[in-house]
């Protein structure tokens, strides 16, 4: 005996659907993960980390329960790699620009269009990963998990700055890359933080400014 399935297609009655779908989540040639993913974008923004469920997720992607546990081993893992499309990812993309820009491109002004528009296109997932950040404080290995992908993007910041500070011909610094790096996102978290809250508080060009701060005493440092 068929019915409809998730998608809307005869299949076989819910008891034996789980199966099924488990199945098709990994051969349909439609990308199932990045379509859970975009459901899941839509539920947490709307509803908050908190109150968000893996049941709403599923029922808004047309997929089962069992599909999201297919790809994803829970509500935290889901969050986390919507984090990393939603707001590593952008930060990623300016950590390889850096590392690859030519010298004449000035970098400064650079970062700060970019940090404007991921306040403007991500204003969600950055008061998200806030409300992460909180539970992450009071839970051991949440804690674990964020800090090891904080780590990873200082590591990469780190390693573009010395990439760039070759680049611009620049001699070594008397402050590790890394720790540099560390300074960069903390100031990048905070002026966030304050846009979301003031957004007049924080000109476009506030962060671009304050780099090149940085790196001009960073410079001068060195080169006495």
């Amino acid at each position: 005996m068929t019915g409809m399935n998730a998608r809307g297609r005869p299949g076989k009655e819910p008891a034996r659907r789980f199966d099924r779908r488990r199945r098709d989540a990994r051969a349909e040639p439609h990308d199932a993960r990045q379509e859970l993913l975009s459901a899941a974008a839509d539920v947490f923004s709307a509803r908050g980390f908190h109150h968000a469920s893996i049941d709403e997720v599923a029922a808004r992607a047309g997929y089962s329960k069992g599909a999201v546990y297919w790809h994803f081993a829970g509500k935290d893992d889901l969050f986390l790699a919507l984090i990393e499309e939603r707001v590593d990812r952008p930060l990623r993309e300016m950590i390889e620009l850096l590392e690859s820009a030519p010298a004449e491109r000035d970098m400064a002004p650079e970062a700060s269009r970019r940090f404007a528009e991921l306040l403007t296109a991500q204003r969600d997932w950055i008061l998200l990963d806030n409300e992460y950040w909180l539970r992450a404080m009071r839970d051991p290995e949440l804690r674990r998990r964020y800090a090891e992908r904080r780590r990873e993007l200082r590591a990469a910041l780190g390693d573009a700055l010395a990439r760039r500070m070759e680049t611009l011909g620049a001699g070594p610094l008397a402050v590790q890359p890394e720790r540099i790096a560390t300074a960069f996102m903390a100031l990048t978290v905070g002026l966030a933080q304050q846009a979301l809250v003031d957004p007049g508080a924080v000109p476009d060009d506030l962060l671009g400014e304050t780099i090149l701060l940085i790196y001009r005493g960073l410079t001068a440092g060195a080169a006495g």
